[in-house]
C-alpha cells in the first residue's frame, strides 16, 4: 500500500515567495484576441442534443469555418424565413 502524505506542514522548511510574484507566476500573460470586439453584443444559449453539437461542429469543419459562423448563418436563415431583416453578425 502507498505511504500517504502527512497531514502537517512545516512552513519554515519552503523558500518564501513574495505574494506578488505568485500572482504573476499563475496568470497568462498573452491575451486572446477575437476576429470580432464581443462590446455591444450579448450572449445567447440553447441546450441542444449532442448529436446537433457534432454536426454543427462536422459542418464547420467541412466548410472551413467556425461553429459562431455556423450558428450565425442559422439565426439570419431563421430571420429571412419569418420576413426579417438579415441583421446577424456574418
Amino acid at each position: 500500500m502507498a505511504k500517504r502524505s502527512p497531514l502537517t506542514f512545516n512552513t519554515e522548511t519552503v523558500p518564501f515567495i513574495k505574494k506578488e510574484e505568485r500572482l504573476h507566476e499563475n496568470t497568462q500573460t498573452t491575451k486572446r484576441t477575437n476576429k470580432k470586439s464581443r462590446d455591444g453584443r450579448k450572449f445567447i444559449a440553447a441546450h441542444v442534443s449532442v448529436e446537433t453539437i457534432k454536426q454543427i461542429g462536422m459542418l464547420a469543419v467541412q466548410h472551413s469555418r467556425t461553429k459562431q459562423d455556423i450558428l450565425v448563418e442559422a439565426l439570419n436563415d431563421l430571420f429571412a424565413k419569418y420576413g426579417l431583416s438579415r441583421i446577424a453578425d456574418e
